[in-house]
């Protein structure tokens, strides 16, 4: 009886206090110091990791909880406590270097000392302080990065490959920025103006971003309209310095020129979220009939939906120009003349439309990008009989998935690829179609320290009547060894299928002329990499130290191999250029980086130091590789220059870049330096007959070792006031003369001016 009347007590005391208990109500909303709406921001428990409820695309939450106090997580940004008045939270980004948010690893915003692979940042400021005229010279600041004739390579993972495959994925935004008929980036098609920064993803990354990035990614980020306005206008003018060498002055002692105007404004008007761009260029070179007269304009259209969760929108570009190609010189001493003195104009149209459209269903988050582009090149070489023309049209549609559970720290991305391109061109034999289907899947989990990730793609590709499919895989781990120190290792495959200029172009520049290979086989690769983050402190400095030790193996590599690929008739016999597959080959090196700031009320100092060495081999040397037809067998030991090492061609060993900016009130100083030893190996033809019959003074550029370099670039600018600054640059500063490959020689040094007009209704 009495354990009756006990349990019945507790029974009612615990009723009691049921009824007893408050119900809290949070509603409001979360955004950061610009005014914008931070979507997925975590509401928690004070102690426990729960997560009570997240905001959607508005920035807004609502929930009815017990807790009088709660706290607010969101990446990039510090954590904060809510109590049920507050309505409208304005969030303060962290500044620490480990805290930079990145999205190319995993397709969604994570913190950089978390990544399981190596990624560089490039921040926008440092972009708008160098004034490119092209984002490709940015590219080229970063360590381990070079752009050798528009082709992106990242720790040595390719050599020279004129105008044909890219190994390194590049996007904007996440959407790919790749010819559809030779696989090369767009540079001059990708705006300068509006970018928020870039990020550069350094190893295989073919699970995410599909073929093209066996070697990495580069994906460009531009800004989000908000309701706070944001234009900008530059101009900029200056020149090319006479080289030291009066043999290099194919215009006498007049100084070639370069301006550059670009406009921008962003900002939301009715709910709709605008972007304007407009960029005009007109580039003399420093080389011959090496000229750029372009204008560009872009129009971008966002509208948020909060209610349902819904953002939709179109990007479109559109770019007109003319310009000049520099191919060869006409010999050492004559470095800035074209071979012959020959002129090709290339009259270039450029139409992209991208429509994309995401959504949030419960758990899952959905976004569906597509893309139109369509290029016509009308090319005028002077000779009727030889009809480099060429268009193509690229359809794209990539649609993802994204599945998280918050509270298990678990995330599951998925996506299906769609790619397709129809070429016509004289250039290609006339119409050839390929089309690229892929679906993908990458799971990633985090516990206390360490975080896992692995993932699968299946690539199915469709060149004319050819057809073929392969998976790749990749794996990777994150440890917080401690509070600023980050262990990661990583393995990736890689796989990339001919594209249609590598099979199927048949064309003469000068002496060279390049020939076809429909029975081109695809490449595949790996890249293992271990990697550290070191975070710290010296004084108000802050540091974030990153040392990876890395090896890239690839199978079937394309590369272009001189021969007598063609009819054997004089003058030249057939020989040229043919891509073939090279065998085996492997890039095993290390790399350190250092990258520093300060911030203060007068005084802001970022800045980076960074080392990559690259040990690059041929493993299979002997190998037969082609067969000519004089029925030469062509191996990597009888069509390289120097087999010392059996060190692949056009790769450097050792690269240095540096740059430091420093902000003092209304001054702005800024140094950079590139240093990079010389390439051991290149293609045997150019020192050989009969190219160094046509083209001489490369065997005399390479003793001299002009391929080893260091360059440095400065940079002082005044801001006037809020709105107008200026900036006087100068890049190769001491006017070193300097090769980037054969044949070609590097700038000389040269001087610009900027003006900049800005209005940030955010500040």
């Amino acid at each position: 009886m009495r354990k009756q009347l006990f349990i019945q007590a507790v029974l009612c005391l615990l009723t009691i206090q049921s009824f007893g208990q408050t119900l809290y109500t949070y509603s409001g909303k979360l955004i950061n110091k610009s005014n914008e709406a931070i979507v997925g921001a975590q509401l928690k428990l004070l102690v426990a990791n729960r997560v009570l409820s997240i905001t959607n695309v508005a920035g807004e939450f609502y929930l009815e909880t017990e807790e009088p106090l709660l706290r607010v997580v969101q990446i990039g940004y510090q954590e904060v406590q809510i109590t049920p008045e507050d309505s409208l939270l304005v969030l303060v980004e962290k500044s620490n270097l480990l805290n930079a948010i990145v999205v190319s690893e995993n397709k969604h915003a994570s913190e950089l000392k978390n990544a399981t692979i190596s990624i560089e940042i490039i921040r926008p400021d440092l972009i708008s302080n160098t004034a490119p005229t092209n984002l490709e010279e940015s590219i080229g600041r970063i360590n381990g990065v070079q752009v050798v004739d528009n082709q992106p390579t990242i720790r040595s993972g390719s050599g020279w490959s004129y105008g044909a495959g890219s190994r390194v994925q590049v996007l904007v935004d996440g959407v790919p920025i790749l010819s559809g008929d030779a696989g090369q980036p767009l540079w001059n098609f990708i705006p300068t103006e509006g970018v928020g920064g870039v990020e550069i993803i350094k190893g295989a990354s073919s699970v995410i971003y599909g073929s093209s990035a066996l070697n990495g990614v580069i994906n460009i980020k531009t800004r989000r309209p908000t309701n706070k306005p944001f234009t900008e206008l530059n101009t900029s003018v200056g020149f090319y310095d006479l080289p030291k060498r009066k043999s290099l002055r194919y215009r006498g002692n007049k100084r070639s020129s370069v301006s550059n105007i670009t406009a921008y404004h962003t900002g939301v008007y009715g709910g709709l979220g605008v972007t304007l761009g407009l960029n005009a260029l007109r580039d003399e070179s420093y080389k011959m009939s090496d000229y750029d007269n372009r204008i560009r304009g872009t129009l971008g259209l966002r509208k948020v939906v909060a209610d349902k969760n819904l953002i939709y929108g179109v990007n479109t570009t559109y770019q007109q120009g003319k310009s000049g190609s520099f191919l060869l010189w006409e010999s050492y001493d004559l470095g800035y003349t074209a071979l012959d003195s020959g002129d090709t104009d290339n009259n270039v149209n450029r139409l992209s439309v991208d429509p994309y459209i995401k959504w949030v269903t419960g758990k899952f988050s959905h976004s569906l990008n597509t893309r139109y582009l369509g290029i016509n090149n009308d090319v005028d070489n002077g000779d009727p009989a030889m009809d480099q023309s060429n268009s193509s049209k690229l359809i794209y549609a990539d649609y993802q998935s994204n599945f998280s559970l918050p509270k298990k720290n678990f995330n599951a991305i998925g996506g299906l690829v769609a790619i397709n391109t129809e070429t016509q061109s004289p250039l290609y034999n006339g119409t050839q179609n390929a089309s690229n289907y892929a679906a993908y899947l990458q799971l990633e989990k985090r516990w206390n320290r360490l975080s896992v990730s692995g993932g699968a793609r299946y690539e199915q590709f469709m060149l004319n009547d050819r057809s073929e499919g392969k998976p790749v895989f990749r794996a990777g781990l994150n440890y917080a060894a401690a509070q600023f120190t980050f262990l990661r290792a990583s393995y990736g495959q890689g796989y990339r299928f001919p594209s249609i200029a590598e099979s199927y172009i048949t064309t003469t520049v000068g002496p060279v002329s390049i020939y076809p290979n429909p029975e081109l086989e695809s490449e595949t690769g790996t890249n293992v990499e271990i990697g550290i983050k070191q975070g710290f402190k010296i004084g108000k400095i802050q540091f974030l130290a990153d040392v990876a030790v890395f090896q890239m193996t690839f199978e079937n590599m394309m590369e272009f191999t001189f021969g007598q690929w063609g009819s054997v008739v004089p003058p030249l016999y057939g020989a040229g250029f043919i891509t073939l597959n090279t065998g085996k080959t492997s890039v095993t090196g290390s790399e350190i980086n250092l990258s520093f700031q300060r911030k203060s009320k007068n005084i802001k100092i970022q800045g980076f130091v960074g080392y990559t060495y690259a040990d690059s081999k041929a493993l299979e040397p002997a190998k037969t590789i082609g067969v000519d037809n004089i029925n030469t067998q062509q191996t990597y030991r009888n069509t390289s220059s120097d087999t010392t090492g059996d060190v692949l061609k056009y790769r450097p060993k050792h690269l240095a870049k540096a740059d430091v900016m420093v902000k003092y009130k209304k001054w702005t100083f800024g140094l950079g330096a590139t240093y990079q030893s010389a390439v051991q190996n290149i293609d045997m033809a150019f020192v050989n007959f009969p190219i160094s019959a046509f083209v001489p003074g490369i065997q005399e550029s390479i003793d001299k070792e002009i391929t080893a370099y260091t360059i440095y670039n400065a940079r002082m600018g005044y801001a006037f006031s809020k709105t107008w600054q200026t900036n006087l640059l100068v890049a190769n500063l001491f006017n070193f003369e300097y090769a980037i490959r054969p044949a070609d020689l590097g700038s000389p040094r040269t001087v610009r001016l900027q003006v900049t007009y800005t209005i940030d209704k955010a500040k």
